[in-house]
């Protein structure tokens, strides 16, 4: 599911009340009161289960919009590379047609310039009487005439030819301009996607962070109710206290980043995970079920739960779901150049929309959700919104992937 960074409430952390909008909740007096009567104790736990599953059917809901937004997403940018993929070939058609068109029309010129030498005279009459009387100068005269044929019947195919490969190179020449056309509006539907989902995002982890504190307190609370001793259900609150305190302290480091570790080389890139390669990029006949016939990124086999790191310093402009790739990251590095991290396990994110990261740092760590079999990074390197292979590129960069 998302991977969020939790945060109690200061009310939770400090008192372990819940909010004081929640009117509905019961109080740690309520609990305490109905532990002393069963009949209190049983309502009291049928009350806080039902509130229980209540916020987590809220914080499921969220999650469902999320993942959807990321879904939709994946799918506009799966477009745009459709679209960019498209309009590579369209312009090698383009340049093959061009080049075919400029052939023929060299030839046809090459034809026109062999029929203006006779300056428009008749030309059997000019062979006839440049040849002599001798047989071999009439034996002459009938193969310069068969040649001639030859040429006057050849120039309407040639000139049939230029024409015909002037068109095709008009008709590819239109269909490289359809093609762009497709790009920019797929590119401005994927921005659109991206923005929905991003807000998606958002709302999901605000939600979360403020039912997980609920449910924390209620989880408390049932277990007090259940508890033999007054003092036992007391400890419940303690322990609260101090898991609020735990989470606190350890989403105060998320937040600043999931410290250093990756080893950064003197071009300012680093390896984004340690392990071997296990899939390249490209099209691969042996997919996981759901996933693109063509791989766009670089497996990396790294184990679970070990450290992602950032490639390169950017700004993170996508950190959530996103269909087939799991949770997801994408950093905006400058120059054009973006990178991406996939199957981020859950609650693996150490990083939000617009935190600026330096490269080395440990954005996530590894997982396998998506459409992934097993544990490992997905690494994407784009330039230009277009997808390349991350192991030449790294490397003429000083980082060996593998």
């Amino acid at each position: 599911m998302l991977a969020l960074s939790v945060v109690l409430t200061t009310a939770a952390v400090a008192g372990i009340a819940l909010p004081a909008s929640a009117t509905n909740y019961p109080s740690w007096s309520d609990v305490q009161a109905a532990r002393h009567s069963a009949a209190a104790k049983a309502a009291q736990v049928k009350r806080i289960e039902g509130l229980l599953a209540a916020s987590k059917a809220v914080v499921e809901r969220t999650q469902q919009v999320a993942e959807q937004r990321g879904a939709d997403y994946e799918a506009a940018r799966n477009q745009v590379d459709a679209a960019n993929d498209r309009l590579a070939a369209v312009k090698q058609e383009v340049a093959a047609d061009q080049k075919r068109a400029k052939a023929a029309s060299q030839r046809a010129g090459l034809l026109a310039a062999q029929l203006s030498r006779t300056g428009g005279a008749d030309l059997e009459t000019t062979l006839f009487f440049s040849a002599g009387s001798s047989d071999r100068s009439a034996s002459s005269f009938l193969t310069k005439l068969g040649r001639l044929s030859k040429l006057t019947q050849s120039n309407g195919a040639i000139a049939a030819a230029a024409k015909q490969a002037q068109r095709t190179a008009a008709a590819t020449q239109a269909q490289l301009k359809e093609a762009t056309d497709a790009l920019v509006a797929l590119k401005q539907k994927a921005a659109s996607a991206l923005a929905a989902a991003v807000k998606a995002n958002d709302a999901a982890n605000a939600e979360l962070q403020k039912e997980q504190g609920i449910q924390a307190t209620l989880a408390a609370q049932l277990k007090a109710l259940q508890a033999k001793s007054d003092a036992t259900a007391a400890g419940y609150q303690d322990g609260l206290r101090a898991a609020a305190a735990a989470k606190a302290a350890a989403a105060a480091a998320a937040a600043g980043g999931g410290g250093a570790g990756g080893s950064v080389g003197s071009s300012g890139w680093a390896l984004p995970a340690y392990g071997p390669i296990t899939d390249g990029f490209g099209y691969r006949p042996d997919r996981p079920a759901g996933a693109n016939p063509f791989h766009r990124g670089t497996d990396i086999g790294a184990g679970c739960g070990s450290s992602i790191y950032a490639a390169h310093s950017g700004t993170v402009i996508y950190a959530g779901w996103l269909g087939t790739y799991g949770n997801f990251i994408e950093i905006d590095n400058g120059g054009s150049v973006s990178t991406g991290y996939a199957h981020i396990r859950p609650g693996g994110t150490f990083v939000h929309v617009g935190q600026q990261v330096s490269a080395g740092q440990n954005i996530a760590s590894v997982g396998m959700t998506g459409a992934a079999t097993g544990c490992h990074l997905h690494f994407e390197v784009r330039l230009n919104e277009v997808a390349v292979d991350a192991v030449p590129f790294m490397a003429a960069r000083g980082i060996t992937i593998g």
